[in-house]
């Protein structure tokens, strides 16, 4: 009987193609990569700049990592959470797909996390989150927290700016909402007053019923993406509206402020990375994104799409290629390696990173419009 059954399986394997053994198929099983993205609508600009920093990581390596091949499966929400919910489901049910990048904005992220969590799947959204978005352990925001974020700005307006007195704007979603309270929080417990609060929709096509009338005061903590902050800063001008703004880089980034103008001079604002950052991988980054692209990689998103990549690759080394989730987001949780915007780690005990933040004031430059750094503060961690 055992000579008879030896003979069996050496029929068998010989009946195998050329070369291929059962380890090695499994080995070959690409490591499926799913992105939800708002593609379309009014901060389509911002995603797929992202989309790029992700897809230009992926080609650097020939979309292989840590010995298997990467299959990049992209999905567009629309910035709408049941469009959101409906992509999500294609990607976990369908492809499944062992990691998802995205998606983007935060009222996406909350219509999604359920799913998302109970499904079991790791997860990396796409930009900053407020920490209920991350209430799974299996999901990790490569960026800041947005509430912690913009209370730290609240705070450094009234400790080191002088104000006393505010007023916030922001679009009306989630992101929008939870910034809002950040900035509160801090310039309140500080000693500040904020003396009106207004909430435009996001895509507001006209702010000048929203700016009319505004209460004296002496700044405006402002939060408006995309389309929107042009439009906002652009009209605030237009309107001789003179109070000082101050904001997350988002209302005033990179990928907006050549079509603000000189709308955006003097603008304050809070960010984790930029472009002038003076470090090889943010050297190389930039390089290769003009030459993939065409064009200079303005604003955190491409730079984020990169460093996202950069913790995949980071964790499945780590693992040795193995996608089980619990063993993908406990290595996840202990990268820590040199991205564009630094060096990048999580917070041992929070699902955000800790990272220095840069406060900037938008100058114009040899006559293009930019930034000069006015404060830095090293290493802060994740509240």
């Amino acid at each position: 009987m055992r000579g008879r059954f030896g003979r069996l399986i050496a029929v068998g394997l010989a009946l195998l193609p050329l070369g291929w053994s059962l380890p090695r198929a499994a080995a070959q099983t690409p490591v499926k990569v799913g992105v939800l993205a708002p593609l379309t609508g009014p901060i389509a600009a911002i995603a797929k700049s992202e989309v790029n920093g992700i897809r230009l990581r992926l080609k650097e390596n020939n979309y292989e990592v840590a010995g298997r091949k990467v299959e990049l499966i992209v999905e567009d929400t629309a910035a709408d959470p049941a469009t959101g919910l409906t992509k999500v489901r294609k990607l976990v049910e369908r492809d499944q797909v062992d990691v998802l990048l995205g998606p983007l904005t935060g009222h996406v992220v909350a219509a999604v996390q359920d799913y998302v969590g109970q499904k079991g799947v790791p997860q990396l959204p796409l930009v900053a989150q407020p920490p209920e978005n991350a209430r799974y352990r299996t999901t990790l925001v490569p960026s800041w927290n947005n509430v912690h974020i913009s209370r730290v700005i609240g705070q450094y307006a009234y400790r080191k700016l002088g104000y006393r007195r505010a007023i916030i704007m922001a679009s009306s979603f989630v992101s929008g909402k939870r910034i809002s309270d950040g900035h509160r929080e801090g310039f309140t417990a500080a000693g500040g007053t904020i003396v009106r609060e207004i909430y435009p929709p996001l895509g507001t096509p006209d702010f000048a019923p929203f700016l009319a009338g505004l209460p004296p005061a002496d700044a405006v903590f402002a939060f408006f993406p995309g389309a929107d902050g042009i439009r906002y800063v652009k009209q605030r001008q237009e309107l001789g509206i003179q109070m000082p703004l101050v904001s997350v880089i988002t209302t005033v980034e990179p990928l907006i402020l050549p079509a603000q103008g000189e709308a955006a001079l003097g603008s304050l604002a809070i960010t984790h990375y930029l472009e002038s950052l003076d470090n090889q991988v943010n050297r190389h980054f930039l390089a290769a994104y003009a030459r993939e692209y065409g064009e200079p990689a303005r604003s955190y998103y491409p730079a984020l799409g990169y460093t996202i990549v950069q913790i995949l690759e980071e964790a499945l080394r780590r693992t040795g290629g193995k996608t089980a989730p619990e063993a993908l987001v406990a290595a996840m949780r202990q990268v820590d390696f040199e991205s564009p915007q630094g060096r990048f780690r999580f917070d041992p005990e929070k699902p955000f990173g800790i990272m220095d933040f840069y406060i900037v004031k938008v100058v114009k430059k040899d006559g293009k419009m930019g930034y000069e750094v006015v404060d830095v503060l090293k290493e802060v961690k994740p509240e």
